[in-house]
């Protein structure tokens, strides 16, 4: 391994596969640490990959949605082809199906729910992923999903085999049948590929367990879709018709987007109906507070396709944990409106109101907080302060400022009634604020809290803010 590539001082290799490999680097033009994914040298050989690469990588760096890796940069230095992209903490979601194995459904939905967001911003873009797999899905702190390598890996595949006519099964898993010929395609691929990863998430298994590449097509074009229920206890039967509907044979006959696909999914948890293809997307209200938590790995797989090192400190094993809510703010209420109140009316008549232990009475008011503005915190570390993050209310955004160009970065954190995470880093210490846009619903609650990290270690945080209203 080289200590130099260009412009990036290579400090490790985070993942290597056959089609090429990702360090963590410093970009000296940025001052930043990064991903950098390096690809194969024979593959910029190949002009029609080259021209494909740079299509692919432009497109996909015009996306902002939040659930979508940013990349930097892209290009081609010393003959190798390179993408530099945000350095992520956490795990993907393959490496965490393989190490723990099927989730729960609640945390599956979860993650379904917010690669959807990320699919459908990449198709109102007209940028088609061709790609969904849980390896390409990294979980970070808080379960905050994101969804990487928007047609590269794909393109990868497509050159290796016209060379060696070879095909990555871990693709073909996934594959919808129109790609396996020569009708057109367009994202509804990228739907299919996405109800076989709701499949593997609920059961641990690819869809159809067949291993050999012409068993894999058949299946894909001829056998039904498997049904979750089925094959692990305890997954609601209502999931078999989503997963159904993701990957019918036709592509008209599934659901015309990754959200209707996700919406689905989150009413079969329900266990309501209707469950079809076509129905309205629903906004995500379930009071569930589930949070996904890394567990400290990297992976590389199908020939290097995630950029993920592991940051966080305290790993709980990939396993979910919930996040206090307050009791007397249900997501529902309106911001100017107070719940019922309840301290003079028992709610059973077995239950006396003066006990000190009912789990409502954590809560010290009876009125929904005071909407504002801008919520702040500021962390301090060896007695001086060093930075603060912000919410705010008007923009929907994260904001945080690093005040001290020492090495040391700042990391906000937010966390809703509604268990949405998410968080903004601000690792170049240059004095101003970062910001990163937030997709939030108006009625509900969020928290926030600052962090101080070097390299991998924590020094110091703040305690989490009250939960105040997102929005007048």
């Amino acid at each position: 391994m080289q200590s130099q590539f260009g412009p990036y001082r290579v400090e490790g290799v985070i993942a290597r596969g056959g089609m090429g490999e990702i360090l963590r680097a410093y970009d000296t033009r940025h001052d930043r640490v990064v991903a950098l994914k390096l690809l194969a040298p024979h593959l910029a050989a190949d002009q029609e990959f080259r021209e494909r690469f740079k299509r692919e990588a432009h497109a996909a760096g015009r996306l902002s949605e939040p659930h979508v890796i940013p990349i930097h940069g892209y290009g081609e230095i010393d003959g190798r082809l390179y993408l530099d992209m945000r350095l992520v903490e956490g795990e993907d979601l393959g490496a965490r199906l393989n190490a723990h194995g099927p989730m729960h459904p609640h945390d599956v939905v979860h993650v379904i729910e917010q690669v959807a967001q990320a699919l459908d911003a990449a198709h109102a873009a007209r940028v088609v992923h061709r790609d969904v797999k849980p390896s390409n899905v990294l979980l970070g702190g808080g379960g905050f999903a994101y969804l990487v390598d928007f047609g590269i890996a794909a393109s990868i595949q497509d050159a290796t085999s016209r060379t060696s006519g070879s095909v990555t099964m871990g693709t073909l898993a996934y594959m919808a049948p129109e790609r396996f010929g020569d009708a057109p395609s367009d994202h509804r691929v990228d739907v299919y590929s996405l109800a076989c990863v709701l499949y593997q998430c609920l059961t641990g298994a690819k869809p159809y367990g067949v291993t050999s590449t012409e068993a894999l097509i058949y299946a894909h074009l001829n056998r039904e879709p498997p049904k979750p229920s089925a094959a692990m206890a305890g997954v609601p039967p209502e999931f078999d018709r989503v997963v159904a509907t993701g990957m019918a044979k036709n592509a008209a006959d599934r659901y015309a987007s990754a959200g209707e696909l996700a919406a689905a999914a989150r009413r079969a948890l329900r266990g309501t109906a209707p469950l079809g293809a076509g129905s309205e997307p629903e906004k995500r209200t379930s009071r569930w507070p589930w949070a996904l938590a890394a567990v400290g790995a990297v992976a590389a797989v199908a020939g290097v396709t995630a950029a993920v090192v592991t940051l966080m400190p305290g790993a709980t094993g990939g396993q979910a944990t919930p996040i206090p809510i307050p009791a007397s703010t249900p997501v529902s209420s309106p911001a100017t409106s107070a719940p019922p109140s309840t301290p003079t009316t028992p709610a059973t008549s077995g239950q006396p109101t003066t006990s000190p232990k009912p789990t409502t009475s954590a809560a010290p008011t009876t009125s929904r907080p005071p909407y504002a503005v801008r919520t702040c915190k500021t962390v301090s570390y060896e007695g001086k302060e060093r930075g603060n993050g912000c919410f705010n209310a008007d923009g929907d955004n994260l904001a945080v400022k690093d005040t001290n160009k020492d090495g040391y970065w700042l990391k906000i954190r937010s966390q809703t009634d509604y268990h949405h995470t998410s968080e903004c880093r601000d690792g170049s210490s240059e004095g101003g604020y970062v910001e990163c846009k937030l997709q939030l619903k108006p009625d509900g609650m969020i928290r926030i809290a600052v962090e101080l990290w070097d390299e991998n270690k924590k020094l110091a945080n703040t305690p989490w803010s009250e939960y105040t209203p997102i929005g007048k």
